[in-house]
């Protein structure tokens, strides 16, 4: 989240209350389909994790 972000645009973007929004019916899906385009695409800069492979750094 960039620094223009402000509180309120952070939680209205917040899973919990989205969903909390949707089933209240306080927003359509379509409202969150609409917003769910305007975010950007972060997929370079995520990182693959595999819960199962032994943790490399833990060295005892």
């Amino acid at each position: 989240m960039g620094p223009d972000m402000n509180t309120t645009d952070e939680l209205d973007r917040d899973v919990r209350i989205i969903r909390r929004n949707l089933a209240k019916g306080f927003v359509s899906r379509s409202a969150v389909d609409e917003l769910l385009e305007e975010l950007p695409d972060t997929t370079e800069r995520a990182e693959w994790f595999d819960p199962e492979a032994d943790d490399e750094d833990d060295e005892d």
